[in-house]
C-alpha cells in the first residue's frame, strides 16, 4: 500500500490526469437531446470571495459530475456577469479616482 506524500506535487499527479482526461475525450462536448449544461459566473469585480463562492462552486462541480455519471451529454462553462451592481460601483470608484 502507498502511502500519500508529505508534500502535494502537482506536476507529478495533474500531468497524469490531464493526459488521461485528453485521451478519453473527456473536453469535448457532442450536441445530443440527453444535455446538461451549468454556466459558471465570472468572479467578482471586487476580488473578494466568501464561503457563498465556494459552496456555490462546489454544487455545481456535484451537478456536473452527477450528469455525467448519469451519462448525459454535459458541459459546465464560464457564463456572464451576475454582479452588475458591484461591478457599477467599483467601476464608478475607479472613474471618480481618476477625475480627481
Amino acid at each position: 500500500m502507498k502511502l500519500l506524500d508529505k508534500k502535494y506535487s502537482p506536476s507529478e499527479l495533474e500531468d497524469r490526469w490531464y493526459k488521461h482526461w485528453l485521451e478519453k475525450d473527456y473536453f469535448s462536448s457532442r450536441p445530443s437531446d440527453n444535455h446538461y449544461t451549468i454556466v459558471i459566473p465570472p468572479p467578482n469585480v471586487t476580488g473578494k470571495l466568501t464561503m457563498g463562492h465556494v459552496l456555490n462552486n462546489t454544487i455545481q462541480d456535484i451537478l456536473i459530475r452527477k450528469a455525467r455519471m448519469e451519462g448525459k451529454n454535459a458541459c459546465w462553462v464560464p457564463g456572464t456577469d451576475h454582479a452588475s451592481i458591484a461591478t457599477e460601483s467599483k467601476e464608478s470608484k475607479n472613474a471618480s479616482r481618476k477625475r480627481n
